[in-house]
Order: C-alpha cells, then sequence, then structure tokens
C-alpha cells in the first residue's frame, strides 16, 4: 500500500510561509508531489488545475478561511470527494465540529508533531485509495450486473419476441403467396391476350380464344385483384416495417455500448424498447405514447436507457395484471411519455395497476427487494434503473403512485453533460 503512495499530491493551503515550509519539509520525505497556496481563493483555483488527493488546509485565513473554503470544495461536485485535513491551532469542540460538518475528515494542531502528521496523512491517503477502488469495483460489478440483466431481459422477452416475429411474418409469408397467385392468374391472361394481340394483326381472331379469354377474366375478377393486391403489398409493407422494429429494438438493447456517451434521439429509443417487449403488455394493456416531437438529442448511453424503459414498460404490465386479473385483455393502459424540462428531460411510464404498497415504497430501489411471488422478479429491475439514471447519467428518477390507480415513474436526465453545463454557466 505505501508504494502505491508514492508520488501522492497533496495541497497545502495556509497562509504563513514558515507553515508551508515545516510541511514541505516533512512531506517531501516521504516522496509526495506537493501544491502550495497561501489563501482560499489561491486553493480553488489550484484545484481546478490539479486535482490533488488530499488537501492541508489550515483555518485561520484572512478574507476566505478554511472554513469557507472547504464549503466551497464540498460544494462542487468535481471536488467534493478529495479529503480535507484542517490546519488549525484552535482546539474548541465547536470549531472541531463545525469542520466535520463542512466535510472535513480530520484535523491536526499546530505546533506540528511531524510523526502524528505523517501517519495522519498516511492514514487518509490509504483510505481515500481504497475508497476509490472500492468505488471502480463497484461501477466495474455495475456494469456486469446491468449486462447480465440486459442478458436476462432478453431470454425472458425472448418467447415474446419470437412471437412478435412470428405475426408479421406470417402475414407475410400469407401475402406473397396471394401475391403468386394473382401474378399467376394475370400471367395466363397476358398470355391469352398476346395470342388475340398476333391474331388480330392476321386480321382473324378465333372466336375459341376469344371465348377462353372472355372466360379468365371472368374467373380472374380484374377488379377483385388488382384491389386485393395492393392491399397485399401494404400489408407487407407493414409486416417488414414491424420486423424491422423488433429488431432495432433487439440491436440497442444487446449492444454492449462504449464508455461515452452518445447523442440519442430517446423518443426512437422508446420506440424501439416498447416494441422489443410488446408481448409483455399487449395481452393486459393498450400502449399509448405521448412523445415530445421537439426533444432535442440527449447525450447518455442509449442502451442503458432503452433497458430502464423495457424494465418499467414490464413492471407497468404485471402491475395492470395484478390489478385486472389473467386474461383481462386490453383493461389497462401504460403510458410512455417524453417532455423537456429547461436543461432536463422527462420520461414518464404510466399504468393503471395496482399501485405500488405504502411499506414497500422505501424499498423498491433497493437491490434483490421485490414485491413480486418467487420466480417472476429478481428484485434487480428498479435497482439498475436508479443506478443507471442516477450514477451513469447525473439524473433523477422518482415515482407516485395510488394505492388501486395505479403509478407513475419519472427519469429525469440532463440534457447536456455537467461538464459543459457548467463550462457555460
Amino acid at each position: 500500500m505505501k508504494e502505491q503512495l508514492k508520488n501522492a499530491r497533496i495541497l497545502i493551503v495556509d497562509d504563513t510561509l514558515q507553515n508551508i515550509q515545516v510541511l514541505g519539509t516533512v512531506l517531501r520525505e516521504q516522496e509526495y508531489q506537493l501544491n502550495v497556496a497561501q489563501n482560499g481563493k489561491q486553493a480553488l483555483e489550484t484545484v481546478q488545475k490539479v486535482k490533488p488527493d488530499l488537501i492541508l488546509l489550515d483555518v485561520m485565513m484572512p478574507e476566505m478561511d478554511g472554513f469557507e473554503t472547504c464549503q466551497h470544495l464540498k460544494a462542487d461536485p468535481e471536488t467534493a470527494d478529495i479529503p480535507i485535513v484542517f490546519l488549525t491551532a484552535k482546539v474548541e469542540t465547536d470549531d472541531i465540529i463545525k469542520g466535520f460538518e463542512l466535510g472535513a475528515i480530520d484535523y491536526v494542531t499546530k505546533p506540528f508533531n511531524a510523526t502524528e502528521l505523517l501517519q495522519r496523512v498516511e492514514t487518509h491517503l490509504e483510505l481515500s485509495l481504497l475508497q476509490r477502488d472500492l468505488e471502480n469495483q463497484v461501477e466495474e460489478k455495475t456494469a456486469q450486473l446491468l449486462q447480465a440483466q440486459k442478458l436476462e431481459s432478453m431470454g425472458q422477452l425472448a418467447a415474446g419476441i419470437a412471437h412478435e416475429v412470428n405475426t408479421p411474418m406470417q402475414f407475410i409469408n400469407n401475402n406473397t403467396d396471394f401475391l403468386q397467385q394473382v401474378f399467376e392468374e394475370i400471367g395466363e391472361l397476358m398470355t391469352k391476350s398476346l395470342k388475340v394481340c398476333a391474331q388480330a394483326k392476321d386480321g382473324k381472331v378465333d372466336d375459341e380464344l376469344l371465348e377462353e379469354m372472355d372466360e379468365a377474366l371472368e374467373e380472374a375478377d380484374i377488379d377483385y385483384l388488382t384491389g386485393e393486391a395492393g392491399k397485399a403489398i401494404e400489408k407487407i409493407q407493414d409486416g417488414v416495417t414491424r420486423v424491422v422494429d423488433i429488431v432495432k429494438g433487439m440491436r440497442e438493447l444487446a449492444h454492449p455500448g462504449g464508455r461515452e456517451k452518445s447523442q440519442a434521439d430517446l423518443n426512437q429509443t422508446i420506440q424501439n424498447a416498447t416494441s422489443v417487449c410488446r408481448n409483455e403488455w399487449k395481452y393486459v394493456a393498450g400502449l399509448e405514447l405521448e412523445l415530445d416531437a421537439e426533444l432535442p438529442a440527449v447525450e447518455c448511453f442509449p442502451n442503458e436507457i432503452s433497458q430502464c424503459v423495457i424494465n418499467l414498460v414490464v413492471n407497468a404490465a404485471h402491475a395492470i395484471g395484478d390489478a385486472t386479473g389473467e386474461g383481462a385483455e386490453g383493461q389497462g393502459t401504460v403510458t410512455v411519455g417524453t417532455r423537456a424540462d429547461g436543461d432536463w428531460m422527462e420520461i414518464c411510464v404510466a399504468d393503471t395497476g395496482t399501485g405500488i404498497p405504502e411499506e414497500a415504497q422505501p424499498h423498491i430501489f433497493e437491490f434483490l427487494y421485490t414485491t413480486k411471488e418467487v420466480g417472476k422478479g429478481t428484485g434487480q429491475g428498479l435497482a439498475l434503473v436508479h443506478r443507471v439514471v442516477i450514477d451513469n447519467h447525473g439524473g433523477q428518477v422518482s415515482f407516485v403512485t395510488e394505492q388501486g390507480q395505479g403509478t407513475t415513474f419519472t427519469i429525469r436526465l440532463p440534457l447536456k453533460a455537467q461538464g459543459e453545463a457548467g463550462q457555460q454557466e
């Protein structure tokens, strides 16, 4: 662990040059990399340029004291996680409590004891390193869990997706067979017509051939064939579009995604997602899409948002199924909507289901918590929605529910990346 702490960067903030020199001498012996600031404003500027692993911050400084400097650092998401150790000659309990309330992790009193100082610095650097390692592990495991949950969802949806593909494919096959029959009948007519034309050029048309032609026209019913052929082509086009939509949705859901966010049309993402899970809701509810046509592109991980929408829509369908009972087709409604709200966009998924029991409401985003019967839910869906939206996108997720009336989940995502938004302000 000590080898890993070598070259750790420490920012010393003190308005007294002598204190800086003493601290610098002690810390350089341990091969720490040092930056120095002599007031709070300078410290804030330095932190933006070089993010330190630890800050040693003097409490008593002119203009902006250590408490105010700490408050600014903890208010900024970019610097809030940097551990701060206060340096002070004051040992009043109220001051110590105030420092901890502002987010400091420790105090070192003046005059400095070199051994104590080094021990505290080493301890807090180790804790910070362990915390970062733990966060990285959590992020890695969460990504693995998300992928596993996606695969689980795809497995659960597979039978329904197969049915959803088979139905339009059957339309395509049936109408293709009909068109083949139409073309065969029209082909026979064309053959006879060519014979009539050939005989007409010679100035004599065989009466028997004309009679055959009349019979063929009557049997074929040209008006019917041409009218129904157009309808068959439309049905084939509809079937192909349906299959393409399902494939697009599956491709977006199955795509592993990258480490970088991309600009996405979330209206299209929602259409793809609801198409993929159609077999889950179509027997218990109608689906209403209230999508804002003016919604701008959103910087996000599209496949993760797609998974969130699927989780929420499937949960909504299950809630409606519980409310209406099995076999009560079309008695509920799932509504999925989008809208822009200032620098944010919202995705709302509402159902007319059972509502969430009051005792379950504080726990629904907890990992492995489920209100469903054994075998019907793993307790991962809403937990992953919560983590994807909040941790991976800096967004918000909430719900309102009424027993016996239904539930609405709302996902809020920033329209711009937080860093970009911050630069423009």
